[in-house]
């Protein structure tokens, strides 16, 4: 087979295809997408590729993953009413 522009790395391929049947089969599907993307991350796919599997984009993804966004507990966003100091 001759190489050329039309030619696609079918290795990359089927990992990909790989990679996105491991995740079907996890129970990480209903979970949200930080997860599903740290899962295709340790199979191997950098954010991108698992950006592109998960049916969003690179920068809504690294922004969803970005150290210091998990949601606090509580509902407040961890802002509590200020205590009155007592007498």
């Amino acid at each position: 087979m001759a190489e050329g522009e039309g030619d696609r790395d079918w290795q990359a391929v089927i990992g990909r295809a790989l990679a996105f049947i491991c995740l079907a089969q996890t129970d990480l599907r209903d979970k949200g997408l930080v997860p599903q993307a740290e899962f295709l991350e340790s199979l191997g796919l950098n954010r991108k590729e698992a950006a592109g599997l998960l049916g969003t984009t690179y920068e809504s993804l690294k922004e969803l993953m970005r150290p210091g966004r998990k949601k606090k507990a509580g509902g407040k966003g961890g802002k509590g009413k200020k205590k009155a100091k007592g007498k």
